[in-house]
Formats: structure tokens, C-alpha cells, sequence
């Protein structure tokens, strides 16, 4: 899966002139010479302080530049600019742009981490989580990767950077911005940032060179940001701050014992119950009875949606109006729709499971009978066409379901994505809670769970397009099911593909499989290869764009991680049900569309630690977003799949960041109210800024996605999960394994706890064979074990770490 050497070329970095006057140009060595495939002319520099505005002095004259340049090797350089101020001035911008030879095809491959439709928007440091500029040119693919040491310092000084893509050049460099709307970013070229004289600031960037193509230039470029910032930064403290055990018991806690939270509801005949999607961190609790806000939401389903963009867009992204917001939202009760949701984003059941494992590490009989209860609402919803609906408003005893969502509107449509997800997360609950389809003592609900499951499938099945795809949205009328127009064929599909594949892996059922090949040969050949990554939020959150926009400067398309996540899942468990490498190939270039979401670094500007969070899409601002509680044991489960020990790493790093917005007293996450404690907002700097959320808290999105992360991620793998046929050793729970080596005696491992308090590790294993290993854990000989110990794990108290 690796891209060989012989796509990196023999690339050749030539410098002309000196400082202001400095350019380049990239070559590649062909047999009948060299070939020119990129130039970049001097840098652009403005700069000015009141003396010179007025005597008409140049900028040049202000600043002097050095530029030095490193040959990396395999096709990557190096460039440093050195910047010294010779008098006080203010700094606007200086800037550097390259421009490929020979053109960029319209269908080639180009990324850029933000759109920036209009003339002055840029894609600003704000947005770095993995940040690259790439471009495939007609000679050579080229891409461009801020030093992120060089930028942290950058930050810590007070200076902002950008990038551009717009035709075929691109540009970095530092320039002030400022937010406009939900979310783009302007350029600001006043005032600049103050540089006293002599002042000396490091501006330097990587640029890499290919005859291969993106896809495979872009893989690499994550897994040098990886290699460069991500692994060092996750041996070091942060972001978490507790054992995951503390963690996961405060979000359990709050997100099902809080009464705030919580209902319980006969549906014909039988106990149910559900948590709440929505709460806040006010001094009140919400409002939940309240019969005009249930009736507005179920009358009116697109005014929701209205004032959320609305918000966004004229309120969110003024600090002084944000700042007025927040406050009056945590000084009064908010009124909140008493509602329980399974869909995409908001889906109770996969809280629910989390909960019910977190009730068997606890042995919390509490907790398991409401994750049970939650299971069971989900069975006894009505389901006339087989689908799952959606949402259940509860107005005051009367029951109203909701078929489907798009984006914060509720209506009458199914979403596919909302009913398969719900399904997968029964069949992940069958699996994993109840020991498989296969389990002769498989409970009543068990069995229920698996029927519904099969009925769903079989509806879904009915749906499919002739090109394989599946519809994103469907009406049943009197005449049948009408198909939405509105992204029938885009990577809408892949959830139907996940939750089939699944379905098939765990029956054999051969008709589900051969419809999760049909659906995933669409996601190959319409969504990855061609990076049209479209789905609800892409289009219909709080970043809204008309359906198949292209943003004109980049020629990039907006782009979402949900269906990118959706896309790696559905193809990954398509690999499992069927064995063909094709979609486990296919899978992983999906996934690293999705890394390049992957937060590696946590930038100064934050005021949380960010490092190891997804951002949600390249349209809007958030970090830490509460999709990684999806995308963190998916890449472990890809780690199991390609043996990438990159993969395991960046699981654990998503997994830790999940609890990292979490309530615990401290800023900016101090509860307003006691029952507020162990709330986990679902994301942060969501509007281009330095600023939490304005304190809507999100059950399933924050706390429940958390449980599942931990839920998935902790029972086979432990607290250092130890892998002895990859000769790889991972720490999961606030510890970092430095060393690992296995020889004729056993393994030693050399272990720092991350975390301020000592406590006992459970180490996992997976075994190469069955003979007796013994244990060196930091040069404390702990003994020998029989393999059956291995497999069931080792506890090793805080004493031997």
C-alpha cells in the first residue's frame, strides 16, 4: 500500500538570486535533460511603519529575508525564510507562491485543508489540523507542508499564516485573516504584526515532489506529518488529563443517571426508555415540557435548522454578539425539545452501547437495565416499511415519530443513513454484547434485534440503483417508495454498504453481500476515485451550499468526514464479509482523505489542547469534533486490517481527545450547574476563533460518541496493548510505551505514565504462539507467563511501572 521509490523521480531544487530577490525553480531529471515543473518568484512582502508610509519607503527596505533551502531526499526540500526586522515596522504579509509548469487538468488531483471561494478569502492557520496544499501537475504532483514547529512559534509570537490554491498556483504565507460568515476566512492586511527591530522570525515550509499521483502523494504527506509532529507529540503529556476509567464513568453518568437526561416510556405495551438529545450549561436545567417548543419543532421542522444557520452566520462570528449569546443561554432555562434521536450524528443506541459496557466494568445493574431500555425503544419504534425512523418527540403522553433527517431538519423522509445506522449499531451490540448471531443463548432481544436487522436489509436491498448506488433519502406514498433526487448517487451510499456488510459477515447471508458489493464497486469508482466525498452535512448543517458546488478559486470540492468515515467503514467490513483485498485497498485511500482531518499538532492559538481531534469538513472552523468517537476504533480496526502501526497510534491519540471538552471545572469547560459535570461538548472553536461552543450539550454527540469509543476500543486492547507478531507495543489509557523488544527470554518494555497519578496497567496481547513469555516492564523483572495468562490478560500494578 506503500508508494515506491520510483514515484518520488530525481528531483532538483535550484535557487536564484539573493534576499528579496530570491526565486526558485523545481526540476525533474528526465533522459533527454531536466524538465522545469514548478517555479516560485520572489516572495511578495508588505510591510510599513509610520515613517516610511510617509517618506515612501519600500518594504524591502524594512525587512531583510534568507532564504536557505534543504534537500531531504525521495523528492522532498526543505525552505526556510529568515526575517529580520531593521527598524520597528509592521508586517502584512510575506508571502510565497509556486506555480506548475506545463498546467493542472480540470479532474486532476488538487486539496487544500478550506475552500476560499471569493477573492481575498485564504484557508488560515485556524484550520491546520493536517494541513498540505496538493497539486497534480502534468510533469509531477507537488505538494506543500507548513513546518509545524516553525509555525507553532510563529503562533506563540503572535503571528497568523494562510494558504491559496487558485488555478494552477499555490501560496503560504504569513498574513493576518478574519472570519467571514460560516466559516470562511478574509484576508486582513491591517494593522500587521509589530516587529521591533532586530526582531529575527523563521517562516519555513516542506515541499515534496512525485511522478506518482495525489492519492498517493497525499498518503505520504500524512504519514510524514505523522512521523514528524503526531507520534513525538503522543508520548507526551496531554490531552488527557484522568484515567480513562474516570473519564468514562463521569460522561456514563451524566449522559444516564442524570434524571435531566433521562425518560421512560411504555410503547405498546412495553418498557423503553431514551436519553434526551439535548441539554445545556445554563444555571437552570432545560425546559422539557414545554407543548410549543415540541409542537414548533414537529410543526415547523425547518425553522430549527433556520435559526442554527442564522446564528451562525450573522451572530456566532461576532465575538461581542457570541459573547452575549453565551451568556444569556447559561443565565436562563433554555427551552429543549423532548427528544430522543437515532440517526447519524445523534444516534441513542450507540450511546447506549458505550453505556452498556461501561455497566459491565462498573457492575452497574442501573446503568445496564437503561442501555437495555434504550435497545429495546429502538426494536419497538414502527418500522411499517422496515426501515428504523429517526426521532421520537415525546409531547406530553403522546408518542410522535419522525422517519428521517437532513441535517437539523426532522421530517418525513427516511434518511438511509439514520435507519442504517441504527441497524449497525444492533448488529455491533449482537456481536459484541450479546456473543455473536451464532450464540445459542442469544436473549429474546437478541433475536428480535436480528430479525428487524434482516427486514431492514431487505428494504435497503429493494432501494438500490442500478449503478449500485444507494438513495440518500426515500417517501413511501400510496404508490411505493419515492426516491429523493437529492444525492441519490453520492457517498450517501456507504452506510447502507456498512450496515449490509456487516450484516453479511455475521449471517452469511449472501444476498446482502452481493448487494454490499454492488453498493461498495459504486463508492470505488464514484466516491474515492474521484474524491467527491458529498453528504447531508456537506450541504445542509450550519455550512450550507447549493448541492454540487465547486469552489471556483481552489476548483476544490466542499468535502465532509461523516461520509468519509462512512465511506473507509462500509468498505473495511465489505473486506471482512468477502476477503477481496480490492476493498480493503480502496478503504485505506478513503481513510486518508479522512486523516487529512486528523488534528497532529495543537496549535498555540487554542486554549484547549487539541492534538489527536477530527475536524468535521472543509467548510467550517471546528476542532475536536465528536466524529472521533466514530473514526477512533475504526482506526484501530484498520490497524488489525494493514498491520500500520501509524494507524493504531492515531486511534489512540482520537480516542483520548474525546474527553478533552469535557466538563471538569476548568476553563473554558466550567458547569454552570452541579448535573452539568461530565457533559462533553461536541466540539470547539467551531466559528473561527478561540471559543467553546455557546453551551448546547449534545448527548449522543460529546458523552455518548466518548462510551463508544471506549467501548470498542478498551475490552480487547487494555490499558498497553501488546502486538508480539508486529513486534509493535502501544500505550492506550495516559501511558506511552518508549521501548518494546521480544528475544528468547520474553518482551521488555520501557512504560511512562503520562498522567500525574500512579495507578495499576491491564496489559492485552496478542499472541504468536503458544509458549511461555517472560515480562521486563522498565528493568523490573515481573516473571514468566503461560500463554492462556497472556491471552487473558496481565495486570501490573503502579509498583512495577
Amino acid at each position: 500500500m506503500k508508494n515506491s521509490l520510483e514515484d518520488y523521480g530525481m528531483f532538483r531544487l535550484a535557487r536564484h538570486g539573493e534576499g528579496h530577490e530570491t526565486s526558485m525553480a523545481l526540476y525533474l531529471e528526465d533522459w533527454d535533460g531536466e524538465i522545469k515543473v514548478a517555479e516560485a518568484p520572489a516572495a511578495t512582502v508588505e510591510a510599513w511603519s509610520l515613517t516610511s508610509y510617509m517618506k515612501g519607503v519600500s518594504a524591502q527596505a524594512l525587512i531583510d529575508c534568507e532564504t536557505t533551502t534543504e534537500d531531504l531526499g525521495g523528492g522532498c526540500f526543505r525552505i526556510q525564510h529568515t526575517l529580520r526586522a531593521k527598524r520597528g515596522l509592521r508586517l502584512s504579509r510575506y508571502a510565497v507562491s509556486f506555480h506548475v509548469a506545463g498546467g493542472a487538468e480540470e479532474g486532476r488531483f488538487r486539496f487544500v485543508p478550506h475552500l476560499h471561494p471569493k477573492p481575498g478569502m485564504v484557508a488560515p492557520d485556524q484550520v491546520f489540523r493536517s494541513p498540505c496544499i496538493i497539486l497534480e501537475g502534468e510533469a509531477a504532483t507537488l505538494a506543500l507542508v507548513p513546518d509545524l514547529e516553525s509555525l507553532a512559534a510563529l503562533n506563540k509570537a503572535g503571528l497568523r499564516t494562510a494558504m491559496a490554491l487558485e488555478g494552477e498556483t499555490f501560496s503560504y504565507g504569513i498574513m493576518g485573516h478574519r472570519v467571514k460568515g460560516h466559516v470562511y476566512f478574509n484576508t486582513r492586511s491591517l494593522p500587521g504584526f509589530a516587529l521591533e527591530r532586530g526582531r529575527e522570525i523563521v517562516f519555513a515550509y516542506y515541499l515534496f515532489a512525485s511522478t506518482g499521483g495525489g492519492a498517493a502523494l497525499h498518503r505520504r504527506v500524512n504519514s510524514f506529518l505523522w512521523d514528524r509532529f503526531g507520534r513525538p507529540r503522543s508520548q507526551e503529556p496531554g490531552p488527557q488529563t484522568l484515567p480513562l476509567a474516570e473519564l468514562t464513568d463521569l460522561a456514563g453518568t451524566w449522559a444516564f443517571h442524570n434524571e435531566e437526561n433521562w425518560v421512560e416510556m411504555e410503547v405498546g405495551g412495553r418498557r423503553c426508555g431514551g436519553g434526551y438529545a439535548y441539554n445545556m450549561n445554563s444555571k437552570h436545567p432545560p425546559l422539557r415540557k414545554d407543548r410549543l417548543t415540541n409542537t414548533a419543532f414537529i410543526r415547523l421542522p425547518g425553522l430549527y435548522a433556520w435559526i442554527l444557520r442564522f446564528g451562525a452566520a450573522h451572530v456566532t462570528n461576532r465575538p461581542l454578539l457570541y459573547r452575549l449569546l453565551r451568556k444569556t443561554l447559561g443565565s436562563n432555562p433554555g427551552a429543549s425539545p423532548s427528544a430522543i434521536e437515532f440517526q447519524g450524528w445523534f444516534c441513542n443506541l450507540r450511546s447506549a452501547y458505550g453505556a452498556a459496557w461501561l455497566a459491565r466494568e462498573r457492575g452497574d445493574d442501573e446503568l445496564a437495565r437503561r442501555a437495555a431500555l434504550v435497545r429495546d425503544l429502538a426494536l419497538a419504534s414502527p418500522r411499517l416499511h422496515g426501515l428504523f425512523p429517526a426521532v421520537l418527540y415525546l409531547v406530553g403522553d403522546q408518542l410522535v415519530w419522525r422517519e428521517g433527517t437532513r441535517g437539523f431538519t426532522v421530517f418525513d423522509r427516511y434518511h438511509l443513513a439514520d435507519s442504517c445506522t441504527t441497524g449497525f449499531h444492533l448488529l455491533e451490540w449482537l456481536r459484541d454484547l450479546e456473543g455473536g448471531t451464532t450464540n445459542e443463548d442469544m436473549s429474546e432481544e437478541g433475536s428480535e434485534a436480528l430479525e428487524a436487522c434482516r427486514a431492514q436489509a431487505r428494504a435497503v436491498i429493494s432501494l438500490q440503483r442500478p449503478s449500485g448506488a444507494f438513495p440518500a433519502w426515500v417517501a413511501y406514498r400510496r404508490g411505493g417508495p419515492v426516491i429523493d433526487p437529492c444525492l441519490a448517487e453520492s457517498a450517501e451510499s456507504a452506510p447502507a454498504v456498512m450496515f449490509l456488510s456487516l450484516l453479511a459477515s455475521l449471517t452469511g447471508d449472501e444476498e446482502c453481500l452481493a448487494s454490499a458489493r454492488d453498493g461498495g464497486d459504486f463508492l470505488i469508482r464514484e466516491v474515492v476515485d474521484s474524491n467527491t466525498w458529498y453528504d447531508y452535512e456537506a450541504f445542509f448543517s450550519c455550512s450550507p451550499k447549493p448541492v454540487g458546488w465547486v469552489d471556483p478559486r481552489s476548483g476544490c470540492r466542499p468535502e465532509n468526514t461523516m461520509c468519509m468515515y462512512w465511506t473507509a467503514a462500509a468498505l473495511l467490513h465489505l473486506y471482512r464479509a468477502c476477503g477481496e483485498d480490492c476493498y480493503l485497498e480502496a478503504g485505506r485511500k478513503a481513510l486518508d482523505r479522512l486523516l487529512a482531518y486528523h488534528q497532529v499538532w495543537s496549535p498555540p492559538f487554542l486554549s484547549i489542547d487539541a492534538f489527536g481531534g477530527f475536524a468535521s469538513q472543509n467548510t467550517d472552523a471546528e476542532w475536536n469534533d465528536a466524529r472521533q468517537g466514530l473514526v477512533a476504533p475504526l482506526l484501530v480496526d484498520y490497524y488489525h486490517a494493514t498491520g500500520e502501526r501509524e494507524l493504531f497510534e492515531r486511534g489512540v491519540a482520537a480516542l483520548r481527545a474525546c474527553f478533552t471538552t469535557m466538563y471538569l471545572g476548568k476553563e473554558p469547560y466550567v458547569p454552570l450547574r452541579p448535573s452539568v459535570r461530565g457533559a462533553i461538548e461536541e466540539n470547539y472553536a467551531h466559528f473561527g476563533y478561540d471559543v467553546p461552543t455557546p453551551g448546547y450539550l449534545m448527548l449522543d454527540w460529546g458523552a455518548g460518541s466518548s462510551l463508544y469509543a471506549a467501548a470498542r476500543i478498551l475490552p480487547a486492547h487494555g490499558d498497553i496493548y501488546v502486538d508480539i507478531p508486529a513486534r509493535h507495543a502501544f500505550g492506550i489509557d495516559g501511558f506511552a510505551v518508549r521501548e518494546f523488544k521480544l528475544d528468547d527470554d520474553g518482551m521488555r518494555l520501557e512504560v511512562a505514565d503520562l498522567l500525574p497519578s500512579p495507578r495499576d496497567a491491564l496489559l492485552r496481547f496478542k499472541l504468536e504462539n503458544d509458549r511461555p513469555l517472560g515480562l521486563v516492564i522498565n528493568g523490573k523483572e515481573i516473571r514468566k507467563y503461560a500463554a492462556d495468562e497472556l491471552s487473558r490478560g496481565i495486570r501490573i500494578t503502579k509498583s512495577d511501572l
